[in-house]
C-alpha cells in the first residue's frame, strides 16, 4: 500500500478556452458571409486555418466587417478565459497545492488541512453563478461589437442566439466539473479523517502505509480508492474537454474552406 499523491492536478478552467474561443461565433457563418460580405471579402477569408492568419488577413484588409467581428470574438473571448482562470484559482486554498508529509504531520495540521478542503468544496459548490457573469460579460461585448461593426439586426439576432446557446453547454460542462470537485475534496477529506484518527498507530517504510491490523488496511483503502476515483473523475472531464480544442471554431469551416480542423493533442 503506497501512499497516494492526494493532489490531482486540475487543469480546471484553462481547457476551457476552447469553448469561449472555439464557439464564440456559434452560428451558420455561411449565411453571415452570404448577407454581410462582398465576394471580396469572401475571398478573404478562404483558407484561413488560425487566430494567426486570421490577424495577417486583418492587417492587409482592416475594413472586412467579417474579419473584424472574427478577430474582436477572440479577443473576447482570450479575456473571457483569464477571467475563469483567475477565479479557478481562487476555489481552493494555497495549502491545498502541497500533500500533507504522514511520517511527520500533526493531527493539527491534519485538521487545519480538511478546513482547506472544506472551504474548496464550498466555493466549488457555490462559483457558478460568479462564472455565469464572466460569460453574461462576454455576451455584452460580443452584442456592442455587432452594434458598433454595423451588422444588420437579423444577422446581429443570430449571432447572440448561437453565443446564448454556447454559453449554456459551457455552464453545463463547468457545472458538471464543479461538481466533480466537491466530491474529489469531500473524498479527499475523508481520507485525511481516516488517517488523522490513525496517527501513530501506522508506519511508512519505503514509502509504503504499514498499519497494525487488517480492518485498518480495508479502511485505508476503501478511502484511499474513492479519492482516486474520484480525482480520475475529474481528470476524465478535463480530457474530454482537451479533445475538442481546434485551432479555429467548427463553425468557421464553411467561411474559410479549410475543411476538418485536427484536434490538438
Amino acid at each position: 500500500m503506497s501512499p497516494r499523491s492526494a493532489r490531482i492536478q486540475i487543469a480546471f478552467f484553462a481547457l476551457l478556452v476552447m469553448l469561449t474561443v472555439a464557439a464564440s461565433l456559434s452560428i451558420d457563418l455561411s449565411k453571415f458571409q452570404e448577407r454581410g460580405s462582398s465576394p471580396e471579402g469572401q475571398a478573404i477569408l478562404r483558407g484561413i486555418s488560425n487566430p494567426g492568419e486570421l490577424d495577417n488577413a486583418l492587417g492587409q484588409h482592416p475594413s472586412d466587417n467579417v474579419l473584424q467581428l472574427m478577430a474582436k470574438a477572440i479577443k473576447v473571448a482570450a479575456n473571457t478565459q483569464a477571467a475563469i482562470d483567475q477565479l479557478s484559482a481562487q476555489i481552493e486554498p494555497p495549502r491545498l497545492s502541497k500533500e500533507p508529509d504522514f511520517g511527520s504531520v500533526s493531527r493539527d495540521e491534519l485538521e487545519s488541512f480538511r478546513r482547506d478542503l472544506g472551504t474548496a468544496a464550498a466555493n466549488a459548490s457555490a462559483f457558478l453563478p460568479r462564472y455565469a457573469a464572466i460569460l453574461k460579460a462576454e455576451h455584452e461585448q460580443i452584442e456592442s461589437a455587432t452594434v458598433s461593426l454595423h451588422v444588420p439586426r437579423e444577422i446581429a439576432d443570430e449571432l447572440l442566439h448561437g453565443v446564448t446557446q454556447r454559453q449554456a453547454t459551457t455552464l453545463s460542462v463547468i457545472s458538471l466539473i464543479l461538481s466533480a470537485r466537491v466530491d474529489y475534496y469531500r473524498a479527499y477529506d475523508k481520507y485525511i479523517t481516516f488517517l488523522s484518527g490513525e496517527l501513530g498507530s501506522f508506519k511508512i517504510v519505503a514509502g509504503q502505509f504499514v498499519f497494525p491490523d487488517q480492518r485498518a488496511v480495508e479502511r485505508y483503502n476503501v478511502a484511499s480508492q474513492a479519492m482516486t476515483s474520484a480525482g480520475k473523475r475529474v481528470n476524465e472531464l478535463e480530457t474530454d474537454l482537451k479533445k475538442q480544442q481546434q485551432p479555429l471554431p467548427e463553425e468557421w469551416i464553411p467561411l474559410t474552406g479549410v475543411g476538418q480542423l485536427v484536434t490538438k493533442k
